[in-house]
């Protein structure tokens, strides 16, 4: 069962699940990394400030994702390591923004239905 919701994070995430970036609960190791653990975070928080706050203009939502991309880029490409601390702080705006461009293709869709069904 463990193995199945491992590889269902994995791929839902990308995750890489590397040990040394994963945070530990009671000797266990998190299914996935730091910075998932944050988009994870950040998905859920998004459900309710989409219902508090409604939509986020694009601008906004590339401010909230920028700090997650800059710090996995860099890191990718040996500028700097990381902690898990700030790959969960970049990470769960990072998964804010992520849901809001989800949030804002659907409401899209939503009107060009409403406009679509109106002019038939």
């Amino acid at each position: 069962m463990a193995n199945n919701i491992n590889f269902l994070l994995r791929v839902i995430f990308f995750c890489h699940q590397r040990p040394d970036r994963s945070f530990y609960y009671k000797g266990k190791k998190f299914p996935i990394c730091a910075r998932c653990t944050g988009v994870a975070v950040g998905y859920l928080l998004s459900t309710i400030l989409v219902i508090l706050l409604g939509l986020f203009d694009l601008w906004i939502i590339a401010l909230l994702i920028l700090p997650m991309a800059i710090d996995g880029i860099g890191q990718l490409f040996g500028k700097w390591t990381s902690n898990n601390t700030r790959r969960f702080l970049t990470g769960l705006p990072g998964g804010i923004g992520i849901i809001y461009i989800f949030y804002n293709i659907g409401y899209q869709f939503f009107l060009f239905g409403q406009y679509f069904g109106r002019n038939l």
